[in-house]
């Protein structure tokens, strides 16, 4: 089983359940019931019709990426973005944390650093870090941050984040995030690098002591776990299901190249598929244009 309804009675005589996933976190909550059968009848209604539910996003608004540029490609001469989320959960609208977010409902704790480079361009390394890291929570669930302790079930903000962008003819810019968790993916550090001239565009990504645990058995135990190659060769791709039983498809060293002489570098990029969970993580993304 990948989770369980708790049903629980209120203080004023009403019911409530919970969907708990396997790892104690509570995922969702229903609204109060007069009875008990009708909690029971409303968990038989979600377990009937939550595996194969659409979702009709119903919001107009546009997503903060637009606005700001970060996103699958570059828009500006170059730029770097430590990392950032934009998750759907439950079908509700989608919401934006680190590079680009609004507060709220991101906060100081979830904002990351972010450089553009000068339209004409900087001779000099145009920096920006964030020593304590982050953490992006979207209610009980973290979708960035650190590394767990051994022995805890505290997930910790990540390490350092620090990127940088320089070039005039030629710019070059990297984005470096250490101690990295997000899902099934965990990292001892990341970074990429993005790299344009007249001559052409060039990407790469590195990854130290990286893993992907790509099945849980019934327990929420991590069941297959694949290690992550420290250079990974553009555009790998690995695919699984999460403890909650939500799909995922995991792109390291993401590269898109423009035909405006533009090349986007993520050094990881989860895409959560849902059912409960829908959206992106970007975590390490470096941009630059010739």
């Amino acid at each position: 089983m990948a989770g369980k309804f708790v049903v629980k009675k209120g203080s004023t005589g009403k019911f409530r359940f919970n969907l708990v996933a396997t790892n104690g976190q509570v995922v969702a909550t229903s609204e109060a019931y007069n009875t008990k059968a009708a909690a029971m009848t409303g968990i038989r209604a979600v377990k009937s019709l939550a595996a194969d539910a659409a979702i009709d996003d119903q919001t107009v608004a546009p997503a903060p990426a637009a606005k700001k540029g970060y996103g699958p490609a570059p828009t500006r001469a170059g730029g770097a973005c430590g990392y950032y989320t934009e998750v759907s959960l439950f079908g509700g609208p989608a919401e934006r944390r680190g590079c680009g977010q609004s507060i709220p409902p991101g906060s100081p704790d979830s904002a990351s650093p972010s450089v553009d480079l000068p339209a004409a361009g900087s001779a000099t390394a145009v920096t920006a870090t964030d020593a304590d890291g982050a953490l992006a929570q979207y209610g009980p669930a973290v979708l960035f941050g650190g590394k767990t302790p051994t022995g805890t079930n505290t997930i910790p903000r990540s390490g350092a984040m620090s990127v940088s962008t320089k070039g005039t003819t030629t710019v070059t810019s990297t984005a470096t995030v250490k101690n990295v968790a997000t899902g099934p993916f965990t990292a001892t550090a990341v970074k990429s690098t993005a790299t344009a001239a007249k001559s052409g565009v060039k990407g790469s990504t590195t990854i130290t002591k990286g893993a992907v645990v790509t099945a849980f058995d019934a327990k929420g135990n991590p069941k297959t776990t694949k290690a992550v190659p420290a250079a990974p060769k553009a555009n790998l791709t690995m695919t699984g299901t999460i403890n909650t039983g939500d799909r995922f498809k995991l792109v390291f060293n993401e590269q898109k190249k423009g035909k405006d002489g533009s090349i986007a570098v993520v050094a990881v990029h989860l895409y959560l598929l849902g059912p409960t969970a829908v959206g992106d993580v970007v975590v390490a993304e470096s941009l630059a244009r010739a």
